[in-house]
């Protein structure tokens, strides 16, 4: 029985030697994997571009700087005779009128209740401060009418152009008599 076992024993030895053997022969016959290692190559583009960028810039900068310094130092081929120049007389100004005082009449000649009135205020707003109301002997008047006493003529266009903003003026402007109390009766128009 003791040489059953050694035969078992060496038998068994056998066919763990036969697997190791015929393991080394599968290892043999594989092909070696090696691990390779690819090296990379650093990027220096990140480096390389903006250092273009800046001698590029610099160089911008030098060309630019020195076409200036150029033209400013090339002699010019004649001098330029310069003419004094004539003053020119400047507008006065205006002389501050005082609305104020003045007399004005405003004479309803439209037919439309509290024309007047309203010419009153507007008149007052711009700083008239004698201004009296009334109706005109018509009341058909379509456009509004101006008349000026002769030592008033000077504040013609001033009137004038404090009433052309809100009412149709005519184109003629009436003259009043010396003896009239307001220095311009306003005739309201529909318009």
């Amino acid at each position: 029985m003791s040489e059953d076992k050694s035969d078992e024993a060496k038998q068994k030895l056998v066919v763990v030697e036969e697997v190791l053997a015929t393991e080394e022969k599968k290892q043999e016959q594989a092909p070696i994997m090696e691990q390779v290692y690819v090296e990379e190559k650093p990027n220096y583009l990140w480096i390389i571009i903006p250092t273009a960028l800046l001698f590029g810039a610099l160089a911008g900068g030098f060309i630019t700087y020195f076409s200036g310094i150029s033209k400013l130092s090339m002699p010019t081929s004649s001098p330029v005779a310069t003419v004094p120049a004539t003053p020119v007389p400047s507008p006065e100004p205006e002389q501050e009128f005082d609305r104020g005082g003045v007399a004005i009449q405003v004479l309803n000649g439209s037919g439309i209740a509290g024309m007047a009135g309203k010419a009153k205020t507007y008149l007052e707003s711009l700083g008239y401060k004698n201004v009296a109301v009334g109706n005109a002997s018509k009341s058909d008047f379509m456009i509004t009418e101006i008349e000026l006493k002769t030592e008033s003529q000077n504040i013609k266009n001033i009137i004038i152009s404090d009433l052309s903003k809100n009412y149709t003026l005519s184109d003629e402007v009436g003259t009043l008599s010396v003896s009239s109390k307001y220095d311009i009766v306003v005739t309201l128009g529909k318009k």
